[in-house]
């Protein structure tokens, strides 16, 4: 396994770096599309991942009337991706814009034809927003047409029981059947509906979390940087990993 940080490439994310890159595997950077910063992450001796802007940069593949932000957003993605020979790039499915979303959001997408493209779940809302691959059966359209993988985030997945008849548990359990191998992890409470909080806040299960990790994957925290924390949790990810097969969770899940 191996367990990274995941930083927005500004000026900010950048000073960061230098606290931190000693106990990490990896960084996933967010480049964004009205600066050249990402370039500078080529000072840092360690391998590079990308996330694609998002909805926060203005960018929507199901959006029609977003088109030229969107192109301009997946354009430097791509761009950083080439650079630092990134083997992924994360990609948000976008919000929901009526009728049709989902089937313009991976008309859009598929035009790159880019292999590298794993599409993350997003949580059924957001900033009273509907968002789209929420659930198993929203994002499996996108991995199929796409021919591409996933990047199974635990906080959007738990945060999503809220709007759901599901548990957060089986909603986790549901994307596991597309084998991810790329996961974004970070503490939270759905009580409180609240994600991106450091590992040890709130009521997320980790452990549970934990269990649904494959020996061979990528994990990045989306935790607040914070540097000796970040370390803490990186040794708390690491320790006592199970053996277990991801997809043998279901018996896991039905404990208590």
């Amino acid at each position: 396994m191996k367990v990274g940080i995941k930083t927005y490439a500004d000026e900010r994310g950048y000073n960061y770096i230098p606290k931190i890159i000693d106990y990490v595997d990896f960084i996933e950077i967010l480049p964004l599309p009205d600066n050249g910063i990402y370039k500078n992450y080529a000072d840092f001796d360690t391998e590079i991942r990308i996330h694609a802007p998002h909805q926060g940069q203005g960018a929507n593949p199901a959006d029609k009337n977003a088109v030229k932000r969107t192109m301009q957003c997946m354009k430097v993605a791509i761009e950083a991706a080439d650079l630092f020979d990134s083997k992924t790039i994360v990609v948000h499915p976008g919000v929901y814009e009526g009728v049709g979303s989902a089937m313009r959001a991976i008309d859009f997408l598929k035009q790159f034809n880019d292999k590298r493209f794993i599409i993350e779940n997003l949580p059924a809302e957001c900033s009273r927003q509907r968002e789209l691959g929420s659930t198993a059966e929203e994002i499996e359209p996108f991995l199929k047409s796409l021919d591409c993988g996933m990047c199974l985030d635990f906080g959007h997945a738990s945060i999503t029981e809220r709007t759901s008849t599901k548990d957060y548990k089986q909603i986790i359990t549901d994307f596991l059947k597309f084998n991810p191998k790329y996961f974004h992890i970070m503490g939270g409470s759905i009580k409180e509906n609240i994600d991106h909080k450091n590992l040890f806040y709130g009521d997320f299960n980790i452990e549970f979390f934990k269990q649904c990790i494959p020996n061979d994957a990528y994990v990045c925290l989306e935790t607040p940087h914070d540097a000796e924390m970040q370390k803490k949790e990186i040794e708390y990810i690491k320790k006592g990993k199970s053996k277990r097969n991801a997809l043998s969770v279901l018996n896991f899940w039905r404990k208590p």
